[in-house]
């Protein structure tokens, strides 16, 4: 489930009395049930767990949800209760991950629901002809494109690469996240993702709900010949505000250091387990444009490019050459601990 904020109408219960300090309706624009003639309680609880430790709880309801020019009939979650971020400034959380990655109680993300063409037919739906969705950010919102990207939107020249499967325990694959293969990670030049074999790549997966990125404390059984995350503590220091440069098929997308910092350290965090990943958060998406095709499941894409300077995010729904665009709000970003990765590490790298 990816986490970007929209400031819709979707969300929280005013009956619900467990509402935690950090999601306070008050704050939020809230959904009201009783107002609602289609709104369905479903009687089931729900919690979601991130990568990055947050959680949010709550029940599952049904009742038709509109998303730009787009709406239909579909179960969520009403939150009501949160841990880990500050969500104060968040209605709640918008649904665009793969339906193998759902909650068994809620199994269809309400982006899939809004493409389904075998909702077109009910009386109560608008939904989107073609399975794309691009999202952009910046430091205090952002933007999300539903039907394709716009062209000014992009500097340069983009690049398309295939998300992969992830295993599963019965030896099967399938869809969970927006993980593709990244031939390189840099900070100032010092490469993090040293292979042992230089044909090999290792999977990173974007998540926009994830504040930094999360390097892996590990070298894979062998596979790497270093610990990228220790890699970063013994360069970090030494360089004068080192670029972090990201490899995808070839081509080389740029974080300046402005952009991963936050109140005066890295925005780089340590990979608590240790599957052969890592994670492109929030600070990795804030200069890019990135096109989620999920036309063919069996086959979808990421496309990615850099962000050219001169477009402004929108602050307002509305609709160009056919796809819609609907701004996002944002999270505060989730600062990571001292004891994390000091800004000045020892020389000894620990």
């Amino acid at each position: 489930i990816s986490s970007s904020m929209i400031r819709n109408k979707w969300w929280s219960w005013r009956k619900m009395l467990l509402i935690s300090r950090l999601f306070q309706l008050i704050s939020s624009d809230q959904f009201h049930p009783n107002a609602s003639t289609t709104f369905k309680n479903e009687e089931q609880l729900f919690k979601v767990e991130y990568l990055d430790n947050a959680s949010l709880t709550g029940f599952v309801a049904e009742d038709v949800v509109q998303l730009g020019d787009f709406f239909v009939s579909t179960r969520f979650g009403c939150v009501t209760k949160s841990k880990g971020h500050d969500w104060a400034e968040a209605d709640g959380i918008l649904g665009m991950g793969f339906p193998a990655a759902a909650l068994r109680s809620v199994p269809f993300p309400l982006f899939w629901a809004l493409s389904d063409p075998s909702r077109a037919t009910q009386p109560e739906s608008n939904v989107l002809a073609d399975r794309i969705f691009t999202l952009m950010l910046s430091n205090d919102r952002g933007e999300l494109v539903l039907g394709g990207h716009d062209p000014l939107s992009v500097q340069g020249s983009m690049v398309t690469t295939p998300v992969r499967a992830s295993p599963l325990a019965d030896g099967e694959a399938a869809f969970m996240h927006y993980m593709i293969d990244v031939q390189s990670l840099k900070v100032g030049g010092f490469e993090l993702l040293r292979f042992r074999d230089e044909s090999i790549a290792i999977q990173a997966i974007l998540d926009s709900g994830t504040s930094c990125l999360v390097v892996p404390d590990d070298t894979f059984d062998g596979g790497l010949l270093a610990s990228p995350f220790k890699t970063f503590q013994k360069h970090f220091g030494d360089l004068d505000e080192p670029t972090i440069t990201v490899t995808i098929e070839g081509q080389e997308f740029t974080l300046p250091y402005d952009d991963y910092m936050v109140d005066d350290k890295p925005c780089v965090m340590k990979m608590k387990s240790t599957p052969r990943t890592f994670l492109l958060g929030d600070v990795f998406f804030r200069r890019m444009v990135v096109v989620h095709d999920l036309r063919n499941p069996m086959q979808p894409s990421i496309t990615l490019g850099q962000r050219d300077p001169s477009y402004e995010l929108t602050t307002e729904a509305k609709i160009i050459s056919g796809r819609s665009h609907v701004p996002l709000g944002k999270k505060q970003v989730q600062k990571p601990a001292p004891a994390t990765i000091p800004a000045v590490p020892a020389r000894d790298g620990t």
